[in-house]
């Protein structure tokens, strides 16, 4: 371990006056290089900050701040993750994204304001959520219910009916193409997809695949949401 963090820090074996300082405990490393007596660089690497942004965990609410428009929920760490009211309302499409509309989602959609969250998850509830932010020093992680997944060429939405395409594809005879490919393509109700950049010039059968797959991780992450219980 120690080559190693010296390879990371550049510290050759040969130079004089250079210290590295390890603290290796359960929870926590800490490593510090010390040049000719002076501190040169300080790490610290916690368990509890591996990077945990964009995995879902099915939560259960332990309490409700009103005046912070916020909920408390229990994922399963030392401190509880952080769901702002309005990260729990169904979000609208980034102004970066043009909607388009489908077949299957023409239907009047009911509109939730940020008053409807505390009786949509009163405390006690379970609530399935995505980590946005890691935990930082005391404060937990920060979360939303609105779930994405991003593919290759496209990016799911579980828990929303919009889908749209990225407005930085500009040819417009490109966007008509991918409009009709989008509505064309096999989707589930409930479920929105959006074409990403990276989908310009592409062939529809590669939006097939990659909403195929997207599709396969989500109905594991179904899976193991129905078969685990709430911390």
């Amino acid at each position: 371990m120690i080559d190693k963090v010296k390879k990371i820090l550049g510290l050759s074996s040969r130079k004089t006056g250079n210290k590295l300082i390890l603290s290796v405990e359960k929870l926590e490393r800490r490593v510090a290089l010390l040049e000719n007596g002076q501190l040169e660089e300080y790490s610290v690497e916690r368990e509890s900050s591996r990077n945990i942004v964009g995995s879902v965990y099915k939560g259960k609410v332990k309490n409700i701040e009103i005046g912070l428009k916020a909920m408390f929920v229990d994922i399963g760490f030392e401190k509880n993750a952080f769901l702002h009211f309005w990260d729990a309302i169904p979000a609208a499409l980034d102004s970066g994204i043009e909607e388009i509309d489908r077949p299957a989602n023409k239907r009047p959609r009911k509109r939730i304001t940020a008053k409807d969250i505390p009786s949509i998850y009163p405390v006690g509830s379970e609530v399935i959520v995505q980590v946005t932010k890691g935990p930082i020093g005391t404060k937990g992680p920060r979360v939303t219910t609105n779930l994405s997944f991003a593919g290759r060429y496209l990016v799911l939405m579980p828990f929303s009916d919009r889908s749209g395409i990225s407005r930085k594809i500009e040819e417009p005879k490109e966007r008509d193409r991918l409009r009709k490919i989008l509505r064309e393509l096999d989707i589930p109700e409930g479920i929105g997809v959006i074409i990403r950049t990276v989908g310009e010039g592409q062939r529809a059968r590669y939006f097939v695949r990659d909403l195929r797959f997207l599709l396969d991780e989500w109905a594991k992450v179904e899976q193991l949401i129905r078969e685990q219980p709430a911390p």
